[in-house]
């Protein structure tokens, strides 16, 4: 099991383009999400590395009662360690993630976000110094356009099949998700590609 310790190391010595050459190296050539998807402050050079906490969200056409209840339950089960994915399911209408929700995940120990949609609320979680990394921002409500409709479940975010428990890498040159399989032979591998850079 990966451990904070790991994860803060990753971010500090490593960087996504040497995952991605690894995950080549290993037959894993199609985990590097859209290039769209950026930390919501262009200027933060910040590694968000953690486990994959899995978030799906589908498009809704009415206001339904209790809106939120789903996506609350979502984020209560993140752990220490997770990075929240939030796979949107291409809907462009809606933010997906905001303050209070960025707020609840710092709470329980996230380490980021990752949504292949909008969020809102920008500044706000600016100031809380929380990673959050999306494809722009929109000041939609989610309630009566997106809902979730399950988690900790295997979903496609950015055009890339993620599962609970795999490994986030972040950064502002992208996105890689390392699967839980091969995950201590890629980390091993890419701690000692670097090491001889």
């Amino acid at each position: 099991m990966p451990t904070p310790d790991l994860f803060d190391r990753m971010a500090n010595e490593l960087y996504v383009a040497v995952i991605s050459d690894i995950l080549d190296s290993l037959g894993f050539r199609d985990q590097v999400l859209e290039s769209n998807i950026q930390p919501i402050d262009p200027l933060d050079r910040r590694v968000l590395v953690g486990t994959a906490h899995t978030i799906l969200m589908a498009p809704i056409y009415e206001m339904k009662p209790e809106p939120y209840t789903k996506i609350i339950a979502a984020i209560d089960a993140l752990q220490p360690g997770n990075v929240g994915v939030v796979a949107t399911s291409g809907l462009a209408n809606a933010a997906y993630w905001g303050e209070l929700f960025s707020n609840a995940a710092l709470g329980r120990g996230a380490r980021g976000m990752l949504l292949d949609g909008y969020h809102r609320d920008t500044r706000k979680i600016l100031e809380l110094g929380f990673p959050v990394f999306s494809t722009g921002a929109r000041p939609f409500d989610a309630a009566g356009r997106t809902q979730c409709i399950d988690y900790g479940c295997p979903v496609v975010c950015g055009g890339v099949k993620v599962f609970p428990g795999d490994i986030v890498f972040a950064e502002v040159d992208g996105t890689a998700v390392i699967p839980a399989a091969v995950a201590e032979e890629c980390v091993a591998k890419a701690f000692e590609k670097v090491a001889t850079e």
